[in-house]
């Protein structure tokens, strides 16, 4: 089944205005440098983006609910890039900080927004594919992103790298507030989705996201770690290229053919493939062996963020869908950080071959998360319901941590 027009246009106007958030770690860190004279300040600046954004992101995709997608998209989107701005010419070591946490504090919610209307737009046999393609256009940003970077800084350094992600993201944002559908949060539109209540699942695939996210973090600290180890330090670059290659691949495998099986089970064995092959990435011992280690380990990455996506859709009544997708990004801040922390504190004390085995068991524990809590995934059938535009609600909706009844 193809995806509707309007999908397909959220989907590339959200690709586009999460870039300037997906590559902002990376120049933070550079600008930081470069304007304050610190790494100190620039490795704060780097976790303040990730704290804030931690801390605010479900309760700005609550606000996504009671105020409307559209005024928050765009109320936070003025806030980030005005930080975004201010960074780019900020020298201060501390006010490069306060900026850095600030402009993780006013993320705007582009994802949780856009996630949660291609539950509204896309029919649900279509639903998988819908989700396998914004995978790949997540995945296209970890590819082009870091080489538009490159090329970038060698015309205009930094700061002129950090405000031209901005002005792209910035317009792909105001693309998406006018993609999105005009409902206000009291007219949320039911479509033949099927939704069950599912504070279950939502339970197991945060839980789950935190160990897997804690392998992603601890693979930033170790592919680079690897290259330097080996006497390639520059060719680190081309590892991550290859990883979101492979990853990439997957994203589009998924979206030709669709998702095979029902989403528990996919989701199931989908980390479970991920923690299978993170095992040979402690074999390698040259840079083209943890190249092909690494291509094949990326495989299932988009494929199990596209399954988590539509569980979440399929588990979560549609006002709060918005807020799950923010507790997914906080949930993923945190294995984030603890797998970076946990990364570095190993490879500096035995090297990089144990911390790829510390980042397979931080996959295994993923998997047994959901192995054990395999009941919960298992999403029953709901009658399909005709497409419409509901009554105003009578209250506000409540909130994810709220009862899921809806």
């Amino acid at each position: 089944m193809k995806l509707p027009r309007r999908a397909v246009l959220l989907v590339a106007s959200m690709t586009v205005a999460h870039l300037p958030v997906a590559m902002r770690q990376l120049l933070v860190v550079l600008l930081g440098h470069e304007n304050t004279g610190s790494f100190a300040a620039a490795g704060a600046a780097s976790a303040g983006c990730g704290i804030g954004l931690a801390l605010t992101a479900p309760f700005v995709g609550r606000l996504l609910g009671r105020l409307g997608h559209r005024p928050v998209l765009l109320g936070t989107g003025v806030i980030h890039l005005l930080a975004l701005v201010g960074l780019a010419v900020t020298t201060a070591p501390v006010a490069f900080v306060a900026l850095a946490t600030l402009a993780g504090l006013s993320t705007p919610p582009v994802l949780g927004s856009g996630r949660s209307h291609l539950a509204r737009m896309v029919p649900a046999p279509a639903l998988s594919r819908a989700y396998a393609v914004n995978a790949v256009g997540q995945e296209l940003l970890y590819v082009g992103g870091p080489l538009a970077v490159t090329v970038i800084l060698l015309l205009s350094g930094p700061a002129g790298a950090l405000l031209t992600f901005a002005t792209i993201g910035s317009a792909g944002l105001v693309g998406t507030a006018l993609v999105v559908p005009r409902h206000s949060a009291h007219t949320p539109v039911a479509t033949d989705r099927p939704v069950t209540s599912g504070r279950a699942t939502r339970r197991t695939v945060l839980g789950t996201q935190v160990a897997y996210m804690a392998a992603i973090g601890s693979m930033w600290v170790l592919v680079p770690a690897f290259a330097t180890a080996v006497g390639h330090p520059g060719q680190a670059g081309l590892l991550v290229t290859l990883w979101s290659v492979g990853s990439l691949a997957g994203g589009l495998l998924l979206a030709r053919r669709g998702r095979p099986g029902t989403p528990g089970g996919a989701y199931l064995t989908l980390v479970g493939t991920l923690a299978v092959t993170s095992l040979a990435l402690a074999l390698p011992r040259t840079v083209p062996q943890m190249a092909a280690a690494l291509a094949v380990f990326g495989l299932a990455l988009a494929p199990f963020l596209a399954v988590t996506d539509e569980l979440l859709a399929r588990s979560t009544p549609t006002p709060q869908l918005a807020e799950a997708y923010g507790w997914l990004q906080t949930a993923g801040q945190v294995g984030l950080a603890v797998g970076s922390a946990t990364a570095g504190a190993i490879t500096d004390h035995v090297g990089s071959t144990p911390g790829f085995l510390a980042a397979s068991a931080a996959l295994v524990l993923a998997t047994a998360v959901a192995f054990t809590r395999r009941r919960s995934l298992r999403l029953p059938n709901a009658a399909p319901q005709v497409a419409r535009v509901a009554e105003p609600a009578a209250t506000a909706p409540r909130g994810f941590a709220g009862d899921d009844a809806g």
